[in-house]
């Protein structure tokens, strides 16, 4: 029982930390924006594709993470307070509503820039590289990926039914969401670089 509890709190955990660095409410103006002039069929197909790409990603990320790592040879407190300030320069970019896409055409946008970099940017592989890393584990890693495909869940029914949120939230809410997202990237960036100081501090007087 506390095996399952502690499981459930760390899937919870990673599930809040992805859907806050995907934050797909700051994505919803850009996403209406770019596919207002197509129809509902033509808007869930792109919807689909973005979230298998994001899914993808994701995965792919995971699965080769740690691969990446040891190839460059970064070591976990580097790669914390690297992510760190990546997270915290994204975060800041997001209070300041920093234009993350260009207008492109509908057949491409699926993947570029709606799955990537608009949703699964540097910053969720960044995530993503962390939370593989730090515990080298079958669980930990079956953990993160029902926690990944629980976010693009979640983010694919948010862009689905972005229309009808952008109604009745209004524009406004939907920022005010997104820059409420950026305050929790801005405390994981906080907590991330603070680790890999410390890391690196009891690595030096050991």
């Amino acid at each position: 029982m506390g095996l399952l509890l502690d499981l459930l709190s760390l899937l919870i955990q990673y599930y809040v930390q992805l859907v806050a660095i995907m934050n797909p409410f700051s994505a919803l103006p850009t996403f209406v924006s770019l596919t207002q002039r197509l129809e509902t069929r033509e808007k869930d197909i792109i919807v689909r594709r973005a979230s298998w790409a994001m899914l993808a990603i994701m995965l792919s990320f995971t699965f080769l993470g740690n691969i990446i790592l040891e190839a460059f040879n970064i070591s976990i407190a580097s790669l914390r307070i690297g992510g760190g300030i990546i997270l915290m320069v994204l975060a800041i970019d997001m209070l300041g509503e920093m234009p993350r896409t260009k207008r492109v055409e509908a057949r491409d946008m699926a993947v570029v820039p709606i799955a990537t970099p608009l949703i699964v940017g540097p910053g969720t592989l960044t995530t993503i590289l962390l939370l593989t890393s730090s515990e080298r584990t079958l669980l930990n890693t079956a953990v993160l990926i029902v926690a990944e495909v629980a976010a693009v869940l979640t983010t694919m029914l948010i862009l689905k039914f972005s229309g009808g949120l952008v109604r009745l939230l209004r524009v406004s809410t939907v920022r005010a969401l997104g820059r409420f997202m950026s305050i929790i990237i801005a405390s994981v960036a906080v907590d991330m670089i603070a680790k890999g100081i410390y890391a690196y501090i009891v690595s030096f007087y050991m």
